[in-house]
């Protein structure tokens, strides 16, 4: 390929006259042409650039080209599949509304049933206290269930507070403490259950509505299930 002076414009080339693509720094084909053109001009006369040499210029910035536009493809492909995931998602995660979900945490709701809880100990302890505690963190009452292994243990509280007296209906916390035969405290999972009553959204992550108050994402979830009478 042979370029002739009289083929270029030989006024010098204002870099003020580039044009930011999309505000990101990237250089469109106009740009290219531009910066090229510059390079043939300033080039040293006693060693001009070879056809070879312009070719490969031409046929990478060709390259990167197909490729920005190939991950701008790519992208909209890829928010489409997301979009997608999350519609599949919400429509198999509605078949759980109505259902009892119990998931890791330490909430139960108190219904005039009583309110669940349950937990499990990483061994069997000698002695065991599940303190119980109002919304607001003001203690109620301790529960000493005995506990002969290392299953999971489910228990009911009545509702009522340590002079016997019945609480209102609502949102309650409870912890556990165990402990083995030396007094050392040992590991103890806690989990809550209530009923599922939304599902949500939110960059692709589920997470669901339980008893119209807790969110619990969804790898907190333990078990799903009908609720009984």
């Amino acid at each position: 390929m042979i370029v002739s002076s009289a083929s270029v414009n030989t006024d010098t080339y204002d870099k003020s006259k580039l044009k930011v693509d999309n505000d990101h720094g990237k250089l469109n084909q106009s740009d290219f042409l531009n910066l090229f053109i510059t390079q043939l001009q300033n080039q040293d006369p006693t060693e001009p650039m070879d056809s070879s040499q312009m070719l490969q210029q031409t046929s990478t910035f060709s390259q990167v080209e197909s490729m920005a536009n190939m991950n701008t493809n790519m992208e909209k492909i890829l928010e489409v599949l997301s979009n997608t995931s999350s519609q599949s998602q919400m429509a198999s995660a509605s078949n759980f509304i109505g259902k009892a979900m119990e998931y890791e945490g330490n909430d139960t709701t108190l219904t005039t049933s009583g309110a669940a809880i349950s937990f499990q100990a990483s061994q069997v302890p000698t002695k065991t206290s599940v303190i119980i505690r109002d919304a607001s963190g003001k203690y109620i009452r301790t529960l000493t269930p005995t506990v002969t292994d290392t299953d999971k243990m489910f228990l009911v509280w009545d509702g009522t507070d340590a002079s016997g007296n019945k609480l209102a209906t609502g949102s309650y916390k409870f912890s556990v403490k165990a402990t083995n035969a030396d007094g050392k405290e040992i590991d103890v999972k806690t989990y809550s259950n209530g009923q599922v009553t939304g599902i949500t959204t939110d960059s692709g992550k589920l997470t669901y509505e339980v008893d119209g108050k807790y969110t619990v994402a969804a790898d907190k979830v333990i078990s799903v299930r009908d609720l009984t009478n």
